[in-house]
């Protein structure tokens, strides 16, 4: 199977279906056409019918903070997240975690939350963040063995250049490479999140996508800025899984 190659949908305007020239987008509940009123997801239906859409969550490190009401905000709002997925026919949700290990009332709030995605055929798909531990990464996909993991290449490279990895990054492929099924493309100087072209910075990112199963992976999203970017990216993406999968 060859993964589809996708877009941010910040990176278009939804003037019409033209302007979409990928195989498949990536949406967030706080897009200026999405959000949760009843008339912007009827019109956002409509615009994405007959494009295979995931969507990622505008809540930032799940569980971070020390107030209980802010956490059980993005709890709500998840929630509110997946109804939406539900109506717009999303299948995908991708959802971070804060730096550390869950405690075990954490473990059961965010049990609650992917078996209420669950019921509503929304898939919660984890990713790590920006400078993340590999520790901490290994533990959640551990703690829920039927959770899959998306692999944000820009942040494996902060994790690598800042030294919060904590594994050789072979090792830490190996530990995880069973559970990717989505990635997100770009690339940074190793030390910030700079969201540049899959060439542009100090990730091998070829030596990374060659210890990868493809048979796993059903999307690549671009992450990157600008419209230059986006065209580098998808071509060296294309050209490389041209050679990989042939």
């Amino acid at each position: 199977m060859v993964p589809k190659i996708g877009l941010k949908t910040w990176n278009i305007y939804y003037k019409g279906k033209d302007k979409i020239n990928f195989d498949t987008l990536e949406v967030m509940s706080s897009d200026i056409n999405i959000g949760f009123s009843r008339n912007k997801l009827t019109k956002a239906k409509n615009f994405l019918k007959n494009i295979d859409v995931s969507m990622h969550t505008q809540t930032k490190r799940l569980f971070t903070s020390a107030n209980p009401d802010l956490i059980l905000m993005e709890l709500n709002i998840l929630k509110k997240e997946i109804i939406a997925c539900k109506i717009l026919g999303i299948k995908e949700l991708i959802v971070h975690l804060k730096q550390e290990k869950l405690n075990k009332k954490e473990e059961k709030m965010f049990k609650e939350i992917i078996d209420f995605a669950k019921k509503r055929n929304v898939e919660i798909i984890y990713e790590s963040n920006n400078t993340f531990y590999g520790e901490t990464a290994i533990n959640i996909l551990k703690k829920f063995p039927k959770l899959k993991y998306n692999l944000d290449l820009g942040h494996l490279n902060t994790a690598i250049g800042n030294k919060t990895l904590g594994f050789e990054l072979e090792e830490f492929i190996s530990l995880v490479k069973d559970r990717i099924i989505y990635l997100h493309a770009h690339n940074n100087d190793g030390k910030k999140d700079e969201h540049k072209s899959l060439d542009s910075g100090t990730l091998d990112w070829k030596n990374v996508l060659d210890m990868i199963d493809f048979k796993k992976v059903r999307k690549i999203i671009i992450e990157v800025k600008t419209s230059k970017d986006i065209l580098k990216t998808k071509t060296i993406l294309e050209d490389y899984l041209i050679k990989r999968l042939e």
